[in-house]
């Protein structure tokens, strides 16, 4: 029976490797349990989880032995228990802030409020390294985590894309706010069109989940709001196009101004 991270290196496999995995401070992005395991491991996982801002998701058995099978391991070799870990280490607010000051005089990051489907996340990342957007910020909970699944999609942009985590994207945006970048939500109504000049100085443009969009306390603390005109039967786009529609929009105004 394997209790040792597998060859796959986006996973850990079995209660005492993600034990040993918690107590050496591996990132770790999501923990799967097995529907059935029993309620004293069960309640262990969920504290630490909590405690590290993890989420813990129960998942049917069957997929889960799938998922075994998938990772090359034999039914129940998991005993239950596999957790997600980060592709790399994601950095500080401050740090993704200083470092994308110092790559140019006027960056973009984009703010993923809610996005909790990891194709969507990953074709975001695809698209802003496209549109050369430096980063990307991600919030703790209610965020799809970077799971090979998100890589894949994002034609490996995760692998390379500089990615802050945050506990709270209100108190993000005001912090940002208060340091000199200027925020551009995406929602209905708006306040501009998305072909509009809005995008000028240091800008963390934010998309917000595909069925609720930004949460009202997030969209309160934009300077701007834009929307992308619709003329047809459908009043809306995925949230990885809109996306992609907005960050190469604010670089062609940054290339028009230059």
């Amino acid at each position: 029976m394997s209790d040792a991270s597998t060859p796959q290196t986006s996973y850990v496999v079995g209660r005492r490797a993600v034990a040993e995995a918690f107590a050496a401070g591996t990132s770790i992005e999501k923990i799967l349990v097995a529907y059935g395991i029993d309620e004293a491991t069960m309640q262990w996982l969920r504290s630490e989880a909590r405690k590290r801002d993890i989420i813990c998701s129960t998942m049917d058995r069957r997929k889960f032995n799938d998922l075994e099978r998938t990772l090359g391991l034999a039914v129940n070799d998991a005993q239950g228990v596999i957790a997600l870990r980060a592709a790399r280490e994601p950095l500080s607010l401050d740090d993704l802030l200083s470092q994308a000051m110092a790559h140019e005089a006027e960056p973009m990051i984009v703010v993923l409020d809610g996005i909790t489907d990891p194709h969507n996340l990953g074709a975001i990342a695809r698209s802003a390294q496209g549109a050369g957007v430096f980063g990307m910020i991600l919030p703790t909970k209610f965020s799809a985590p970077i799971t090979p699944t998100a890589i894949k999609a994002s034609a490996g942009a995760l692998e390379t894309l500089p990615v802050a985590k945050v506990a709270r994207v209100s108190e993000t945006l005001k912090y940002c706010r208060a340091n000199g970048w200027r925020v551009v939500g995406t929602a209905l109504p708006a306040t501009s069109e998305y072909s509009d000049d809005v995008y000028g100085g240091p800008t963390l443009i934010v998309i917000g989940s595909e069925g609720e969009g930004m949460h009202p306390s997030v969209r309160a603390l934009c300077d701007v709001v834009v929307q992308i005109p619709m003329h047809g039967a459908v009043s809306s786009l995925n949230a990885s196009v809109a996306a992609a529609l907005v960050m190469f929009e604010a670089r062609k105004h940054r290339r028009q101004r230059q």
